[in-house]
């Protein structure tokens, strides 16, 4: 497996344990695969289509709460979409995170 194949596993196993109603930001998860936030937003931006059901990518959001998947157009409404029929609040295009952030402690 390459390294880059490793990172995206870990990325994927990490983002797997965020639970319903919690959301993270991406310097979360990169600390904890050993990454940076711009390499973990790089790998979750990235999925294929194929690859959505795989994890909940959808609970990853910008550290402010903002979906910044919504400048990619399709996958962006598809994430906040996703976020509603789960029940997250969200206000102006970003998750309240006093209320749903996750912390992996």
């Amino acid at each position: 497996m390459s390294q880059k194949s490793e990172l995206k596993q870990k990325v994927f196993d990490t983002v797997n344990k965020i639970p319903l109603g919690g959301v993270v930001y991406f310097g979360q998860i990169a600390s904890q695969v050993g990454s940076d936030a711009r390499t973990v937003g790089w790998i979750l931006s990235g999925m294929v289509v194929a690859e959505y059901d795989l994890i909940p990518w959808y609970r990853v959001v910008s550290k402010n709460g903002y979906i910044s998947s919504l400048k990619l157009g399709h996958k962006g409404l598809l994430q906040k979409q996703l976020l509603l029929k789960e029940g997250y609040i969200i206000i102006e295009d970003s998750v309240d995170m006093k209320k749903h952030l996750f912390n992996f402690d």
